[in-house]
Order: C-alpha cells, then structure tokens, then sequence
C-alpha cells in the first residue's frame, strides 16, 4: 500500500465517489457531523481517510468525501492507493471513540459522567430553544474538549451531580451541569440552594426547593401498572432552572412545569 496527504476539493470527492462500487449503504448523519466538523475547521489529518484497491475502487471513506462535498470546502485527507482485494472486511470493525473515550484517554476521572455533563453545558450554551435530543443534537468530541478547557470548574461539580441525583432522582449529569451553572452565574453563597433541595431541612409550603424536589420525584415514581416515564436531560436542567430562578428572586412557586417547546431558561443573577 502506498498514503499521501491530498487536499480534496469538493469537485475531487464527488470524482472520487464515482469509483464507489462496494461500500456499505451511506449514513446521512454520519456524513452531516463530518460535514459541521470540516465547516468548523475541526478536521484534521489522522491515519483514517480514503482507500482505493488495487483495482481502483474505493473501499474507504465514503462518508468523508460526501462530507466534503456537502461542507464544499477542501480539506486536507490521507489517501491510501493499491490497497489489497479483500481488505473491505476488516475496514472499520473496531470500535468508535465517543467523548467519554477521549476524556478518559485524557486522563480525566469520571469521564463518562463528566463528558455528559460538559455535554449538557454545551447544548444550554448553543441550544437552549431546541431539542437536546436526536441526530440533530450531536456535540462533537473537539466541542466537548473545547468546552471544558472553556469551563474546567465542571469537574467539581460531578460529587453534587450524584448528590442531588441520590437525593431526589433527578439525572446525575443534568443536575451536575446545572449545578455548574447557577454557581458560575452567581456572585452569592448557594449553600441554602443545595441544602435545600438535598437536605429538605426546614423547607415550607411554597419554597421552590420544596416544590422542585416533589416534582423530580414524582417523576421517578412508578405508577401501578405503568412503566417508568421517560427521563430526558432537557427536561430536567429546566425545571432545575426554573426552581432556582424562582429561589434566587424571592418568588413564590405554585406550580412547576415542563413546556418541550419554550427555550431553557437563562440563569437568574439576583436575589
């Protein structure tokens, strides 16, 4: 086999495409990722790239040309000629690196917990009106690493993910991150906050701790005969949100619910 780094253009992967004669089907979201990758200027050169047999058919790295020629911007790709006939089988049969691999490769604790947390930062960062869930909601592993360097006092706050998870069933990534961002927006000492809604000590009818700790556990409460409803990060970091905005401006809460289509509301700041 022979490899040279080529800058593909947009003209010369739909070239390259047309030599596609034994690839697997083509995943559209596969291709739209790498495309937002190359848009982003995120891609760079590795030993993966685009493969041609030795009789000229190319065997690898259909999703990165079509991805270039959606992104319609060059990029730099390693280009492997004279690959032997046979080789398709073992292409692509180990596993994906997801964000918690490359936290963990990092040296980071918890990075399962962590990348899902950074995760949710990110998505409140970029996405507040819009699904957390789905094809459409992916968070690159360059935009979680990115994302912590942006925000490395995330890490401390994986204990009081658990904390508040144990202590009122919410999600431990959700209410990790959330926890993060109330602290990052506040100027005050939150330990009320987290005692609250934790502890429950000395709480009253119409303190929003109160409230949003019935709340997370009725969610985790299984009714007779029903299966367990649904959890979604989305959810829980609004209703989070929305129990601490109520605590940190002195309002009474009543009632205390999700709208899936209104945006995740912003922190509050005063109190």
């Amino acid at each position: 086999m022979r490899s040279t780094v080529q800058t593909i253009t947009p003209k010369k992967a739909q070239e390259y495409l047309e030599h596609n004669t034994a690839n697997r089907p083509l995943s559209g979201r596969t291709v739209r990722d790498f495309a937002q990758a190359m848009r982003r200027g995120e891609w760079r050169v590795t030993h993966q790239g685009i493969a041609f047999d030795t009789t000229g058919a190319l065997v690898d790295g259909q999703h990165r040309l079509a991805a270039i020629v959606e992104a319609d911007v060059p990029v730099e790709v390693t280009v492997f000629s004279e690959v032997p006939e046979g080789a398709f089988d073992v292409l692509d049969t180990g596993k994906r690196r997801n964000a918690a691999d490359v936290l963990a490769i990092e040296g980071e604790k918890s990075a399962v917990m962590l990348a899902a947390m950074v995760r949710t930062v990110w998505l409140y960062e970029n996405r507040p009106e819009l699904n957390w869930s789905g094809g459409d909601a992916g968070v690159s592993n360059h935009q979680i690493v990115q994302t912590l360097l942006q925000h490395p006092k995330l890490r401390d706050f994986i204990g009081v993910g658990e904390q508040i998870a144990a202590a009122t069933g919410m999600i431990k990534s959700a209410a990790g991150a959330a926890s993060y961002l109330v602290t990052a927006a506040s100027r005050r000492d939150l330990s009320p906050w987290f005692d609250g809604i934790i502890e429950s000590t000395g709480l009253v009818k119409g303190d929003p701790r109160l409230h949003f700790r019935r709340v997370m556990f009725a969610h985790t409460r299984k009714q007779a005969g029903q299966p367990m409803r649904r959890r979604e990060t989305r959810e829980h970091v609004t209703l989070y949100l929305k129990a601490f905005n109520a605590w940190a401006t002195d309002t009474p809460l009543t009632q205390l619910k999700y709208v899936p289509r209104e945006p995740v509301p912003p922190v509050a700041t005063h109190r």
